[in-house]
C-alpha cells in the first residue's frame, strides 16, 4: 500500500467553460460523485505516468485566458511545459494526459485556422525532457466531452473517447465500445477513426485476452468474443437487482474488480471471470479500511 497526493496549482482547471467541461481531473476529483466505471477509468489512468510520481495538469491565466499543460510531482512542484509565449497566437491547450512511460505529456489544442479567427482542434505532444516544443500528432474534428487517453507504451498512441482500452498484444484498440485495428500509420486516433470500428454494443469494460471483451450483459457480466456475428457468453455473476460498474481487470484476464450499488449501499467486488462465479465482497478492514465510497480503481498490478 502506499499513499500519494498532489496538490494542484491554483491555477489549475478542474471543470470550465472553455475547456472540456467533463475533464478526467473532475472525475478523479469530485468528492460527492459515485467512483468511475471502466471507461472512465483509462481518462483518469492517464493523468498519471507509469509509477503515480507526477500527474498532468492543465492552468489557466486569470488575465490572458491561456491555458498551458505540464505537470505536478508528489513534493507539489508545477512544471509548466507549455512555458512563456512571445507575441502571437495564445496558447488553448487541454486534456492534458501522460504518456505510459511518462515521458510525455499529450494534449489537445486549438489551432488557428485560414480563415479570420477561426480555428481547429489537434492533438499534439510535449517531452518532459529538451525544450519541450509540441510535437503535433493528429487534426481532429469537435472534443466535446471526450477525454484524451493515452494508450501503449512504444509507440504513445492518444485516443479521443470516453473510454480507450488497448489489447495485450496491442493490436487491437476498444473504444466506445468500438472494435477496431491499431493504425499502422499515424499515432493518433480521433472520433471519425473510432466510429469506423465494429461496434459491438455491450458497453464493456475491458479486454480478457486478444481475442475476448468483457461485456456489460445487463449487470452480469460476460464475455464476448469480437469475431464478427459473435454474441455474449453465460452470465458471470448471479441474477442480482443491483446496479453494476466493472472498474478494472487483472492482468492475466481471469478476475476482476466492479462497484456494486443499491439504493445508499455501495460495495466492491471481486470476481473471477468464467461463467457462474460468485463475487467476494472486499471488507473494508485492515488494509481496506480506508476504502470508501468514491474510490476509483484505475489499474490492476
Amino acid at each position: 500500500m502506499a499513499h500519494t497526493e498532489f496538490q494542484l496549482p491554483d491555477t489549475a482547471i478542474v471543470e470550465s467553460d472553455k475547456a472540456t467541461p467533463n475533464t478526467a481531473v473532475r472525475k478523479l476529483c469530485e468528492p460527492d460523485e459515485l467512483p468511475a466505471d471502466g471507461g472512465d477509468a483509462t481518462a483518469i489512468r492517464s493523468l498519471f505516468d507509469q509509477d503515480f510520481t507526477k500527474m498532468a495538469v492543465v492552468t489557466e491565466d486569470p488575465q490572458t485566458e491561456a491555458t498551458h499543460v505540464g505537470y505536478v510531482d508528489r513534493s507539489g512542484k508545477f512544471t509548466d511545459l507549455t512555458g512563456n509565449e512571445g507575441f502571437g497566437n495564445t496558447p488553448h491547450e487541454h486534456n492534458a494526459a501522460f504518456s505510459r512511460d511518462g515521458s510525455a505529456v499529450w494534449f489537445t489544442y486549438e489551432a488557428p485556422d485560414s480563415g479570420y479567427y477561426e480555428t481547429k482542434n489537434r492533438i499534439a505532444s510535449r517531452a518532459l525532457a529538451g525544450d519541450h516544443k509540441a510535437v503535433d500528432q493528429l487534426e481532429i474534428g469537435m472534443v466535446g466531452e471526450s477525454n484524451l487517453i493515452v494508450v501503449g507504451r512504444t509507440p504513445s498512441r492518444a485516443v479521443l473517447a470516453s473510454s480507450a482500452f488497448l489489447s495485450p498484444d496491442g493490436e487491437r484498440l476498444l473504444a466506445e465500445s468500438h472494435v477496431l485495428d491499431v493504425p499502422a500509420e499515424g499515432r493518433g486516433v480521433g472520433p471519425d477513426l473510432v466510429e469506423k470500428g465494429r461496434d459491438i454494443s455491450c458497453g464493456s469494460g475491458g479486454w480478457l485476452d486478444n481475442d475476448t471483451v468483457l461485456c456489460f450483459a445487463d449487470g452480469r457480466f460476460a464475455a464476448l468474443d469480437i469475431a464478427s456475428g459473435s454474441k455474449p457468453g453465460a452470465p458471470i455473476v448471479p441474477s442480482n437487482d443491483y446496479n453494476n460498474h466493472a472498474m478494472v481487470i487483472s492482468p492475466d484476464g481471469q478476475r476482476f474488480a466492479f462497484l456494486s450499488e443499491k439504493g445508499a449501499a455501495i460495495n466492491y467486488y471481486l470476481c473471477d471471470t468464467k461463467p457462474g462465479s460468485t463475487p467476494q465482497k472486499v471488507e473494508r478492514t485492515g488494509k481496506f479500511s480506508t476504502l470508501g465510497d468514491t474510490a476509483a480503481f484505475i489499474e490492476w498490478r
